[in-house]
């Protein structure tokens, strides 16, 4: 069975056109991930947006993450952001399908 971070990865990769990857580590993602994000963030904010929305991850988090006056710290907390979310979703679907 995959681990949770390569579930992540694999929901995310598709989202943020990220290239695949096998046994994928949290700190390996979070790395990849930040750095699509800053891209994202510096080149394209509206597709950024668009896929935080996508994949659901909370507006009120986001519109407060993008109020920091720091690009870093920005990229570093939608990371966060992203990824609790992801993790979320797999813990939810693992419930779902042992409890169906």
């Amino acid at each position: 069975m995959n681990s949770d971070s390569q579930q992540v990865f694999d929901i995310v990769s598709g989202n943020f056109e990220l290239q695949n990857q096998d046994n994928i580590s949290f700190e390996e993602l979070h790395f990849i991930l930040s750095q699509r994000i800053g891209e994202l963030l510096e080149k394209n904010v509206e597709k950024l947006i668009h896929i935080l929305y996508r994949i659901d991850v909370n507006q009120r988090k986001t519109d407060d993450i993008f109020n920091n006056p720091s690009k870093e710290e920005i990229v570093l907390l939608l990371t966060d952001a992203v990824i609790e979310r992801q993790i979320e979703k797999v813990q939810t679907r693992r419930k779902y399908k042992t409890n169906g």
